[in-house]
């Protein structure tokens, strides 16, 4: 048994996770690692079997299908990316830009003077942010006494912001994305949920993509959703699985509150890292892994993450960051990692642990799905770094292909 094998094996018997997923392919198709672990047990008695069908919360997973779903759109020129998206989102488009606080404690409030492009959007640097995460923000929240108990359930009524920099001007991670799930509805006049299953995962033969999995009709086998308690350090059952659509009936929050089964997903990964032109033209794919921020948006990013870690994942002092579309672009030629990232690699991770890469100088991609909270849970990070290196060791044994 391989050292990483024996990590899985003494993490599921220590009750580390509930349920995990774990999938690694090369550009032939064959798998580097393909592990479902999981199911009934003594601790998690109503546990479903784990296998490639069961569905998890993407939170902001879910964003890779919303970007492939916008540059199908893009695509069809409805739109271009550096579109001014204020007059289609008018809400938004109103926001003005929080530029300080005054002597008394109000704040100032100037008017937009850049446009708010659809790539503004998709890379974080509209100057939007989640409000939970910005101290400014809240602040603002405090003053106009609008800090909720629950989230409100619309995208207007929870992202009612004004925003933190010029669009272009900066970067914070936040709620971009879900904007751009209410252009897609806009332009479409279809529902974000009907447009994604039609357009993204319908041409992928995948069907568990949805925002309601517990819907009347729908019958998905969705994992156990666990927290580790910050006392014990042992995983307890979740109360609510459906916490990020929390208060929602029919709004769909296409930045983080979709759900997916960890086989569907990696199907989209894989179908964008060969470029199989079954969601998107070559070209298109091709945008994704391009820098697409500003010198200033670049700078504000790198800094960002030089000082705090802002997702799941392993990542290391020496890595260069940018933004492709759909994820965060990394290179690694330069980094203190055992086994560095080809430069291009596009990456992200979502909120109940789960990471996903596509390394096509290396010549593959990978999943890893958790249902463990709170984010960047240290035990499930440990998994996450073990299996990227077993990915890039396995791969160069192997004598990797590359896509480039």
């Amino acid at each position: 048994m391989t050292p990483f094998k024996r990590l899985l094996q003494d993490s599921l018997q220590d009750d580390v996770f509930s349920s995990l997923i774990l999938f690694a392919k090369r550009l032939d198709g064959s798998d580097i690692v393909s592990e479902c672990l999981g199911g009934p047990s003594s601790s998690w008695p109503n546990q479903a079997p784990i296998d490639k069908e069961t569905v998890f919360t993407l939170a902001s997973c879910s964003k890779l299908p919303l970007t492939v779903a916008v540059l199908q759109l893009v695509e069809k020129r409805l739109l271009a990316l550096d579109t001014d998206v204020s007059s289609i989102l008018p809400a938004l488009g109103r926001q003005k830009v929080l530029a300080g606080w005054r002597p008394d404690g109000s704040p100032i409030l100037n008017e937009r003077r850049n446009p708010i492009t659809l790539r503004h959007l998709l890379t974080h640097s509209a100057g939007t942010s989640y409000y939970f995460q910005n101290k400014d923000l809240k602040r603002l929240r405090s003053l106009r006494g609008s800090l909720p108990a629950t989230l409100e359930p619309t995208i207007e009524e929870r992202y009612d912001d004004p925003l933190l920099f010029e669009p272009g001007e900066g970067w914070d991670y936040g709620c971009g994305p879900d904007w751009a799930g209410k252009l897609i509805e806009q332009l479409t006049g279809m529902s974000l949920e009907k447009y994604l299953r039609l357009h993204v995962w319908a041409p992928l033969g995948a069907s568990s993509f949805t925002f309601w999995p517990n819907a009347e009709g729908k019958d998905h086998k969705v994992a156990t959703l666990t927290e580790r308690n910050v006392t014990t350090g042992r995983l307890e059952v979740h109360p609510d699985v459906l916490t990020l659509n929390q208060g929602v009936d029919t709004e769909c929050f296409g930045g983080h509150g979709a759900y997916c089964s960890a086989g569907d997903y990696m199907e989209l990964i894989f179908s964008i890292f060969s470029n199989d032109r079954r969601v998107l033209q070559p070209d298109s794919v091709e945008m994704m892994f391009q820098a697409n921020l500003s010198d200033q948006s670049r700078a504000a990013l790198q800094a960002d993450f030089d000082r705090r870690k802002l997702t799941i994942g392993d990542f290391y002092r020496g890595e260069v960051y940018n933004w492709g579309l759909g994820g965060m672009l990394i290179d690694g030629r330069r980094s203190e990692a055992e086994c560095p990232r080809g430069p291009n690699t596009l990456a992200w991770g979502g909120g109940t642990n789960q990471f996903w890469f596509i390394d096509r100088t290396n010549g593959f991609c990978g999943l890893i799905m958790s249902h463990v909270l709170p984010p960047q849970d240290p035990q499930i990070e440990e998994i996450i770094g073990a299996f990227q290196r077993h990915v890039y060791k396995s791969n160069h044994d192997y004598g990797f292909r590359s896509f480039l």
